[in-house]
C-alpha cells in the first residue's frame, strides 16, 4: 500500500496533503502518540523445507531443514521510549496479532518426527503467515519524533506434502516447497 501526498504552494509556503485511505494514525498504548503507517507489505513466505523423502513402513524421520529465509520482529529507524508499541499499533492496523519485538523466524523447534509409508515422497516445510513490513511516522504530544520501519508477523506454522499431489494451499507455499523439493 502505498502513500500518495499531493503538495501546493501557497504563497511563500509548501501545503502538503496526505491520503486518508492510504495511510492511517491508529493510537498507540501511550494516549499522547500516534503512528501513520505506510508502504504496507503483508503476505506469507516459505522459510525452511526439508529434502524429499519416501518413508517406508513404520519408519520415522526427523527432517533436516533447510532455512531458506529468515527475519527477525523489529523497529527501526526513529528511537521509541517503547518500540513494542510501533508492534502492536501495526498490529492493530492489520487487525493481526503480531509477534514481539526479538522474536525470530524459522523456529529453533524442529518439525518433529514424522511416520508413514506411502508411494509418494514426503516433503516437510516452515512457513509464515502474514509477514508485515511496514513504514511509519510517529507523533507524540502533537510534535512528530521521526520515521522508521516495522517488521513482524502473525503465525509460524510447519506443513507436510507429498510429491505430486495437489495441496489445496490458497496462499501456494506447500506447492513452493513441493516445487523446490520434489
Amino acid at each position: 500500500m502505498r502513500m500518495i501526498v499531493t503538495a501546493a504552494i501557497a504563497g511563500v509556503g509548501i501545503l502538503v496533503f496526505s491520503s486518508a485511505s492510504a495511510a492511517t494514525a491508529v493510537s498507540a498504548p501511550r494516549k499522547s502518540c500516534t503512528f501513520t503507517w505506510f508502504n504496507i507489505d503483508d503476505r506469507h513466505v516459505l522459510s525452511a523445507v526439508s529434502e524429499a523423502k519416501t518413508l517406508a513402513k513404520g519408519e520415522k524421520w526427523v527432517p533436516v531443514m533447510q532455512v531458506l529465509r529468515s527475519g527477525v520482529a523489529q523497529v527501526t529507524g526513529v528511537k521509541l521510549d517503547k518500540p513494542q508499541a510501533a508492534i502492536t499499533s501495526l498490529g492493530k492496523r492489520v487487525r493481526q496479532r503480531l509477534e514481539p519485538i526479538g522474536r525470530t523466524y524459522p523456529s529453533k523447534g524442529s518439525q518433529g518426527e514424522i511416520s508413514g509409508a506411502g508411494a509418494k515422497k514426503l516433503v516437510a516445510y516452515q512457513k509464515v503467515h502474514h509477514l508485515v513490513d511496514a513504514d511509519f511516522v510517529v507523533e507524540c504530544a502533537g510534535k512528530r519524533l521521526g520515521s522508521g520501519h516495522a517488521t513482524s508477523w502473525n503465525i509460524e506454522a510447519h506443513g507436510t506434502a507429498r510429491c505430486g499431489v495437489k495441496t489445496g494451499d490458497k496462499t501456494r507455499i506447500s506447492d513452493t516447497a513441493l516445487k523446490l523439493a520434489c
